[in-house]
């Protein structure tokens, strides 16, 4: 992966962050009104995989994420939420969970990201 492809990534999963917290917030304001259904968007891996980017073992001693060693493929969520009798399914725990998701997502981007800059700058100054 270059430099750029990085960049244009990290660059693209922010921008998906943005639309997921708009969504999020949509939802959030619509707590109240009868026959809601809440939204949410496509997961951003399904986004990566439309790319054609994968994962690549450069060593042995990496992980094949083919394995399952290490990954959670096992798991499964159920929608545990409840939906009130008005039709509306918006529960404003889940929301305000999803929006810490996003917040500690987004957190962790620019700060690989930062990291990224800096080892840049510091190779290029030699």
């Amino acid at each position: 992966m270059d430099v750029t492809n990085f960049f244009s990534i990290a660059s693209q999963q922010n921008r998906w962050l943005g639309v997921r917290q708009s969504v999020i917030a949509q939802n959030i304001a619509h707590v109240n009104t009868p026959g809601y259904k809440a939204l949410d968007v496509e997961p951003f891996e399904a986004v990566l995989n439309a790319t054609g980017l994968k994962m690549q073992k450069t060593q042995a001693s990496h992980l094949s994420p083919a394995s399952g060693t290490g990954s959670d493929a096992q798991t499964q969520e159920e929608s545990q939420w409840a939906v009130l009798h008005s039709g509306n399914s918006v529960s404003l725990e889940e929301q305000l969970f999803k929006a810490s998701e996003v917040t500690g997502q987004y957190s962790r981007n620019t700060g690989v990201m930062k990291v990224f800059h800096r080892m840049l700058l510091a190779s290029t100054k030699g």
